[in-house]
């Protein structure tokens, strides 16, 4: 460690830099360290407060080895980290520290038992206030790398001995999120993957929104497949919710960082599989069974038993059997139906836009950045955390740990 008061300078007072914070906090931080944020806005962790629909799941409890499987191609990168500072730690400071009580609920989220990400937000900014010194509405200009990190603002120049880098990433632009750490990154010399959104809503053409539309609001489980170029490319299972521009829920969250930007050009498509659990034969079938044992009955009840009633009603519509009773269904009539029950195409309108993404893919490659620090393995004294680095993982507190994990990492590396 530097001799004399070592100045570390926090570009960005989101979830990553206000954990970075935290940690260093937690681990010992003394008078000999000078701690400043630095924050674009005029407010602390605004992305912060919009986590998990305003209640911030915080964390996903699960082992670090199966952690890991939620973050992508980065899962190998963020192991150490994760392994170093667990789910498990991230609730213990949480609760032993911040004294905020979690509770677990379905798939492993935790969540504050109060509910609310603003109070998160309040009482991390609370617990670092005696020892961080924070500036908001100053935006940085530049960066130039000299003996340490001069960076210029629009509330003046700053000298740091150490910088972090953690301005976040492209999405929800009105958080102050607007891709500046892929401009100072590169300045420095690193390489930035292609940004693209990620945890997404998708927007379907105008005659699959139709069906959407007639839907909105209703929520049902399927599979749910990307075609690219009439190949099938990516699938994720799980809650799909209709909306008048098209799907969004889990699963289509979830497909959206393999939509590619020129999605357009490739007439690509979203399948909804609402059987996942059985094959093409298999609901043939069955309903053939019921047709047989239901004559009287309209097809449209009959597939209700494999979703909601309205769901039926506008997958028969599609299949143009509406009105039909079953003793009066035809072979090609049940094979039309149950296509679009395994194999509902709804064509993409354009790739998902990134102001409404939760998550950003891409950014600063992850060769060029120490996994076990979070340093720079380009710039010494620069260190990369949060969604400035090429790491999204999926919607459940992973995205949170993510950040925990790395801050842990960087406040371990600085206080050596």
């Amino acid at each position: 460690m530097k001799e004399g008061r070592l100045k570390v300078g926090i570009i960005g007072g989101g979830a990553a830099g206000l954990f970075t914070a935290c940690q260093l906090k937690k681990l010992g931080l003394n008078d000999d360290i000078e701690i400043t944020i630095l924050e674009k806005t005029s407010t602390l962790g605004k992305k912060l407060t919009l986590t998990g629909h305003g209640r911030c799941n915080i964390t996903n409890r699960k082992t670090p080895s199966e952690f890991k499987k939620g973050l992508h191609e980065a899962g190998n990168f963020l192991y150490p980290a994760i392994k170093e500072f667990s789910p498990d730690d991230t609730v213990r400071f949480f609760e032993e520290d911040l004294g905020l009580k979690l509770k677990e609920e379905d798939n492993n989220r935790m969540f504050p038992v109060c509910d609310s990400a603003v109070k998160v937000r309040d009482t991390i900014v609370s617990y670092i206030s005696d020892k961080v010194k924070t500036i908001c509405d100053a935006k940085v200009l530049d960066i130039a790398k000299t003996d340490g990190f001069d960076v210029y603002t629009t509330k003046g120049d700053f000298k740091f001995d150490i910088l972090v880098l953690s301005c976040g990433g492209a999405s929800f632009p009105e958080t102050g999120s607007t891709g500046d750490s892929y401009a100072f990154a590169s300045g420095l010399g690193h390489t930035v993957e292609p940004i693209r959104a990620a945890l997404a809503p998708v927007k379907v053409d105008k005659a699959s929104r139709q069906f959407t539309s007639a839907l909105s609001g209703v929520s049902v489980n399927a599979n749910a497949s990307l075609y690219c170029s009439g190949s099938k490319s990516a699938s994720s299972e799980g809650d799909v919710l209709f909306a008048d521009f098209g799907l969004t829920g889990p699963a289509i969250m979830e497909l959206s960082r393999e939509i590619p930007t020129d999605i357009v050009d490739m007439n690509g498509w979203i399948e909804l599989d609402f059987t996942p659990f059985m094959s093409d034969e298999q609901i043939d079938k069955e309903f053939q069974k019921m047709i047989d044992e239901h004559p009287d009955t309209k097809v449209s009840t009959l597939a209700s038993k494999y979703v909601p009633s309205s769901v039926s009603r506008e997958l028969s519509a599609r299949a143009k059997v509406t009105d039909l009773y079953a003793q009066n269904f035809t072979k090609q009539n049940r094979k039309a139906l149950c296509k679009e029950i395994k194999h509902l195409e709804l064509g993409i309108e354009e790739a998902p836009n990134i102001d409404k993404a939760y998550v950003t893919r891409g950014g600063v490659r992850l060769k060029e950045v120490d996994k076990r620090t979070m340093q720079s393995t380009i710039v010494s004294g620069l260190y990369i955390i949060g969604e400035a680095l090429d790491i999204d993982g999926i919607s459940g507190g992973y995205n949170l740990q993510a950040c925990m994990s790395e801050a842990y990492a960087v406040s371990k590396s600085i206080l050596g």
